[in-house]
């Protein structure tokens, strides 16, 4: 059933006006509850909408990530959010979701502690070794420049271990859980807009940036599986992640492989 998404004054409270303002933002689309954040997001860019423009919702019955996975996004408990941006040039769009997800992690360095927010290539931020949010850039592009770029953003706030679906159940956490408090969602959707909102000007994995991911990355140095598009999975070790946001797989052979697009999962030794 297609959901009716109405238009709210407010989220948690706040005028969105005041939140606009506040997220540094020239404006905040709120919602009860919608299809996908994405979808309305993007419509807004192709209506011309200002760059920044945000939309965030306090259920999502549609939420998505990549290859279409569903996103549990129940109502009250996370910050399922969207933003519009236009990158001043993105000669590498594999880019745009680790300089987003390292941005979103130090957004939430202050309400994790003592959890320390990692990212998980290519698009997912950890704590604790297990998923507390997802990242999903969709664009229009004109050529080789993007016309705009929609940057979805799923975090699970205020979770209990019981409010997680069955199948992820043991795969996922919250901010709750992992810091032992409940941090307001609406001081952590501020802190990541504008840090998105910062990082998403010019999306570069420069020197400095690829330190922090080296730091932040919950790959690194681990066995793990790629899965590729077509089906064919490689073996080897996660060496980082090259400047142009591809994953670097050493093979079994020594062969460094540059790694553009897949799923990929840690081999967890048996007894660990």
């Amino acid at each position: 059933m297609k959901v009716q998404a109405v238009r709210a004054a407010r989220w948690e409270g706040v005028e969105v006006g005041s939140l606009a303002a506040s997220w540094d933002v020239p404006e905040v689309h709120a919602y009860a509850c919608v299809g996908s954040t994405n979808d309305l997001a993007r419509s807004l860019a192709e209506e011309g909408c200002a760059t920044g423009t945000c939309v965030i919702a306090d259920e999502q019955t549609a939420g998505r990530g990549r290859a279409e996975r569903r996103w549990s996004s129940p109502a009250g408990l996370g910050v399922w959010m969207s933003l519009v941006l236009r990158p001043l040039g993105l000669r590498d769009p594999g880019v745009l979701p680790l300089v987003v997800g390292v941005a979103v992690a130090r957004a939430l360095d202050a309400f994790a502690r003592p959890a320390v927010p990692q990212i998980k290539w290519p698009n997912d931020v950890l704590l604790a070794g297990r998923k507390v949010g997802g990242i999903l850039c969709e664009g229009s592009w004109d050529g080789n420049s993007p016309r705009f770029v929609v940057v979805g953003i799923g975090l699970n706030v205020l979770h209990s271990p019981e409010d997680f679906p069955d199948g992820i159940r043991d795969l996922a956490t919250s901010l709750r859980i992992a810091s032992g408090w409940a941090p307001p969602r609406e001081e952590i959707a501020g802190a990541v807009a504008r840090a998105v909102m910062e990082a998403g000007r010019e999306p570069v994995l420069d020197s400095s940036l690829l330190e922090e991911l080296a730091r932040r990355d919950s790959l690194r140095g681990r066995e793990v599986i790629v899965r590729e598009p077509s089906g064919r999975e490689l073996h080897g070790t996660a060496a980082g992640v090259a400047p142009d946001g591809s994953l670097l797989l050493r093979t079994p052979a020594g062969v460094l492989r540059h790694i553009r697009t897949g799923s990929v999962r840690r081999i967890v030794p048996a007894g660990a």
